[in-house]
């Protein structure tokens, strides 16, 4: 039995963070361990366990699926949450080695995962394939632009690319554009991701839950729109999501389902306009593509995509899109054929141009390539494809370096001796300053999160700000406040090191676990200041203005 590793900090239950990536990975160890028989080892700061995937928990009882818990930080401000995999601590770097000394994998899989050029320069040194995915459009983010540190992760992350056996994205149209912006070579596009065969499954069979979860609907908005729009996904601010309510015509409805931990998320929650129906929640792949059926037509103003898995789900359940013309939305739409591209830059031309779609028929105008389309997703042989698109090119990488002789032998040596060298350099390196960033930055905060314990922050721990840190101080009593409040008038940093004497246990697994006491706790108005005025701005920025998403009752 073939063995494969997987390095992901994106994976279930973390859906409302990273729901694309996760449910990829997701998929990935379906195809792998059902489909082509392999064992999964998944290095990952997730609870898998508590994913909520019946799959998940098979795999894990039986062995072939082996959760190797690591190291996480968490990353908090008024724009949400997120979940970075920790590769510079010393358990993390200890059980990556560990694993790809003694594991005995085939190859190795590398998600989005921040400071990624690390291990792949160490796999590359060890003879292991490794097969690095970008995912994410980090720069259409409104958070690029605000951070520095971000900027220079995002570059060391496209320059990992010239160090994987295999750099992979999720479509070809974001190939083109890695390589035309950042001359950045993608080898392989994955398959169109269905994460759960609950989108496999016959239209017909879900008709009747369809109807009675659009009656649910129309009793909630308290009027039968002439069509009911859908928006699935996390809600942050890049999807634009509040540009939707001004173009959705009057006489239809807009559902959105979905959720985040960003403040803007809490805007969205807050609409109060008639034909505007927010459900916030993450729903399972059962619930989610009932309410796809349930719609006449799917929508989103997001200019952040890649591909958008929700594209592929709509089509699977047998609706059309109607989709903002930019990156991955371009990948499988092809305007009045299978479904619409509207410019949601222009709410009036979006709301004409949607009111002339549901005028002419949403699905019917789209006959026969909407119908077309949605058999080819729901028929995709996933795990053959990943076998012919990822698997193949990697191994037989792998197997050239083996089959080297002579001076191309010397040669493939020394690049793996300078390899292994330069990761022993840029280790102790990175760790210093990074350690050092997380506990100086007060937006985002920063604090570490327990191997294998990352899971969906509860309400109470969203956007942490004045409150968070009033709160805080009021529970901390004793020599532990007066250390960490004459630190902070010592040298203004705001540096509190109590959290070092609260959890003895962790610094002794960890080392460099010591800056937790930094990134844990707050003190002084540099945080309270940089919550309060640069993330919300930037948050609330976003929209034209506060009353963007409310109108009359």
């Amino acid at each position: 039995m073939r063995r494969a590793l997987i390095c992901a900090q994106a994976f279930p239950p973390l859906l409302k963070q990273a729901g694309g990536v996760a449910k990829d990975y997701l998929a990935l160890c379906r195809a792998l361990i059902d489909g082509l028989g392999w064992q999964v080892t998944l290095l990952s700061p997730v609870s898998i366990a508590e994913s909520g995937e019946a799959d998940v928990e098979r795999w894990l009882t039986s062995g072939q699926l082996v959760h190797v818990p690591v190291w996480a930080l968490q990353a908090s401000n008024a724009l949400g949450v997120a979940v970075l995999m920790d590769f510079f601590s010393v358990h993390n770097t200890c059980r990556l080695v560990w694993e790809l000394l003694n594991g005995g994998h085939a190859l190795c899989f590398i998600d989005d995962s921040c400071m990624r050029i690390a291990p792949l320069m160490l796999m590359r040194g060890l003879g292991i394939p490794g097969i690095a995915s970008t995912h994410s459009d980090v720069p259409s983010h409104p958070v690029y632009q605000q951070f520095i540190m971000l900027k220079i992760l995002w570059w060391l992350h496209l320059a990992s690319a010239y160090f994987a056996t295999l750099h992979a994205s999720v479509a070809h149209v974001y190939a083109n554009s890695l390589w035309e912006r950042y001359r950045i070579p993608v080898d392989a596009v994955w398959p169109p991701v269905l994460w759960s065969d609950a989108f496999r499954r016959p239209l017909h069979d879900i008709e009747e839950a369809a109807l009675s979860k659009r009656a649910c609907w129309i009793q909630e908005l308290g009027f039968e729109p002439k069509a009911i729009f859908l928006f699935a996904g996390r809600w942050s601010a890049e999807k634009r999501i509040h540009l939707l309510h001004d173009a959705i015509p009057q006489e239809c409805a807009l559902i959105i389902v979905g959720d985040s931990d960003a403040d803007y998320a809490d805007q969205i929650e807050a609409s109060t306009r008639h034909n505007v129906l927010p459900k916030r929640g993450m729903l399972g792949a059962e619930d989610l593509r009932i309410a796809y059926a349930a719609s006449d037509l799917f929508v989103s103003a997001s200019t952040c995509e890649t591909l958008g898995n929700t594209i592929v789900e709509a089509w699977s359940a047998g609706i059309p899109v109607a989709v903002h013309p930019v990156g991955g939305h371009l990948e499988f739409v092809k305007d009045n054929e299978n479904s619409y591209l509207v410019n949601f830059d222009s709410s009036e031309e979006a709301r004409d141009r949607l009111s002339a779609i549901v005028a002419g028929g949403a699905k019917a105008s789209v006959e026969p390539d909407l119908s077309k389309m949605g058999d080819y997703f729901r028929t995709l042989d996933f795990p053959s494809e990943i076998q012919r698109r990822l698997l193949e090119p990697a191994l037989s990488a792998a197997a050239s370096w083996q089959a080297l002789t002579g001076w191309r032998w010397v040669v493939e040596k020394l690049i793996r001796i300078l390899l292994l060298l330069a990761c022993c350099l840029i280790w102790p390196v990175t760790v210093v300053w990074s350690r050092a960033y997380f506990a100086i930055s007060c937006d985002p905060i920063y604090r570490y999160v327990e191997p294998g314990t990352a899971k969906e922050p509860d309400a109470s721990n969203r956007s942490p700000g004045r409150a968070w840190f009033a709160n805080t101080l009021l529970h901390e009593t004793g020599l532990k406040v007066a250390f960490s409040l004459a630190w902070a008038g010592r040298d203004q940093w705001g540096l509190g090191f109590e959290s070092i004497f609260e959890h003895p246990a962790p610094l002794a697994a960890n080392p460099f676990r010591f800056c937790q006491g930094f990134s844990s706790y707050k003190t002084g108005a540099v945080c309270s200041r940089s919550l309060t005025t640069e993330s919300r701005v930037q948050c609330n920025s976003v929209a034209e203005s506060e009353n963007s998403m409310k109108g009359p009752e």
